[in-house]
């Protein structure tokens, strides 16, 4: 299983859980122009297609939701992040951040995964491997009942002590 298969086959909720300060991608172009200042480009082709997907699942009553993990002083990385999250939340995503240095319960969480249904009894997990430049490695398929309910209880962890973007740009400025 695919993780976009599983977002496009989900039936209630997709939640995903990011606890990396750098992701490598392919919006370089895109983070060069925050960084500097200037208007972000058009997003590319693979955000606009993830963009797309956020709309119809939204559009079809599923909840789409990431609480991000962040660490103080904010990387490069996640300040860019912020700002694009905007592009996320229009297509109909819930966007959360969670500020590790205020909660120190979130210090055991660093493992990326999306839980897909959890509120059902088809719930399963897609598990994230990054390498330490922040590039992903590969990702595991899970259904099975413990792997799925350790990671809705993480998921739940960082939700609970998350607030919306919006309320933590008008914090962080």
């Amino acid at each position: 299983m695919k993780p976009a298969d599983l977002y496009r086959t989900c039936q209630v909720s997709a939640c995903r859980l990011e606890t990396r300060q750098c992701y490598a991608g392919d919006e370089k172009g895109r983070q060069r122009a925050f960084l500097a200042g200037e208007p972000l480009p058009p997003p590319g082709p693979g955000k606009r297609a993830d963009l797309r997907l956020i709309t119809q699942l939204h559009q079809a009553g599923r909840l789409v939701q990431r609480v991000h993990v962040v660490d103080r002083p904010l990387s490069d990385y996640v300040r860019y992040e912020l700002a694009v999250y905007a592009e996320n939340e229009a297509a109909g995503e819930d966007v959360r951040i969670a500020d590790r240095s205020a909660h120190p319960q979130l210090a055991g969480l660093d493992g990326d995964f999306v839980v897909f249904d959890a509120e059902t009894s088809a719930a399963s997990v897609i598990i994230f491997d990054y390498s330490k430049n922040g590039r992903l490695r590969s990702y595991k398929y899970a259904a099975g009942r413990k792997t799925v309910s350790r990671h809705r209880d993480r998921y739940a962890l960082a939700l609970e002590r998350s607030v919306p973007l919006s309320e933590f740009m008008a914090v962080t400025g």
